[in-house]
């Protein structure tokens, strides 16, 4: 199931640079680099972490859909999916068997 978080663009009040920063915060800037650092509250209410790939899309009503992508490798996907299959078999064994 995929997980679905919507970003709505906002007027930001913008604070003084010396502030101090209270309490944890649902926004964060783009960088020079068009970097964005998602808060780790909304990256944990979504069941996204380190590694995840997630698609973006651009919706009709402005608002931006970050979605947690499946897999990008599908061979990997099955990845383990035997583990376990050839329990008590011999590898050496059968190879030199023939």
């Amino acid at each position: 199931m995929a997980t679905k978080v919507k970003v709505k663009k906002q007027g930001v009040q913008k604070s003084s640079p010396t502030a101090k920063r209270r309490g944890r915060t649902s926004t964060s800037r783009i960088s020079s680099k068009n970097q964005l650092t998602v808060p780790v509250d909304i990256l944990r209410k979504a069941g996204l972490s380190e590694g995840d790939d997630v698609r973006f899309m651009y919706l009709e009503d402005g608002s931006i859909s970050v979605v947690k992508a499946a897999n990008s490798n599908e061979i990997m996907q099955f990845a383990g999916a035997l583990t376990g299959l050839y329990e008590g078999f011999d590898l050496d064994e059968e190879r030199n068997s023939w």
